[in-house]
């Protein structure tokens, strides 16, 4: 996200569901190793529901790198002790796309504490301002609760179909979603 944007959405603090403060703000260039820690502490289960790039260190370097970019919103929820309580994003590929992909990622430590939806009300607050009118995602039909969540925030389901096999999963099947940001 650009610098100038950036400042247009300072970090905000919010309160999770047992009490605990935290902060939401955009991913920045030194916020690779935290990143990397949050990807090495995710289950396999996690990896699973989780596309396109794999959760490993050098994936988080590389979006860390890539903090200023003027077609991808990045935001973190960082907790008291440092660490990164999850993470979303949306990105498109040019100034006229259509369209932005979104993807979001919770540490498993704090699932279940609202963290999904605060990072996507955010996103969706500077989506109104920022990127494409309109944001998409794909999500396996076995993560239930990411797709209750998809739709209490106003996504539809516009296809299903089947993810390609991918790392050591089989293809599954998913459906792909869409909202209109503005």
């Amino acid at each position: 996200m650009r610098i100038q944007d950036r400042e247009r959405f300072p970090e905000k603090t919010v309160t999770l569901r047992d009490g605990t403060t935290a902060c939401l703000r955009f991913l920045g260039h030194d916020d690779g190793a935290s990143l990397a820690a949050l990807y090495e502490n995710l289950s396999e289960k996690a990896m699973r529901f989780y596309w396109p790039h794999l959760l490993d260190r050098e994936h988080a370097l590389a979006n860390a790198s890539r903090a200023d970019s003027p077609a991808e919103v990045v935001l973190v929820l960082a907790m008291p002790d440092a660490s990164l309580g999850g993470y979303a994003w949306y990105r498109w590929r040019d100034a006229d796309s259509p369209v932005s992909g979104f993807g979001i990622c919770v540490a498993e430590a704090y699932r279940g504490l609202g963290i999904g939806r605060l990072l996507m009300e955010r996103l969706l607050e500077i989506a109104r301002d920022i990127g494409p009118p309109v944001m998409t995602l794909t999500c396996q039909h076995a993560n239930f609760r990411a797709v209750n969540l998809y739709l209490k925030m106003g996504f539809r389901i516009v296809k299903e179909g089947m993810t390609g096999p991918r790392r050591q999963w089989p293809a599954e099947p998913q459906y792909w979603m869409e909202r209109p940001v503005r």
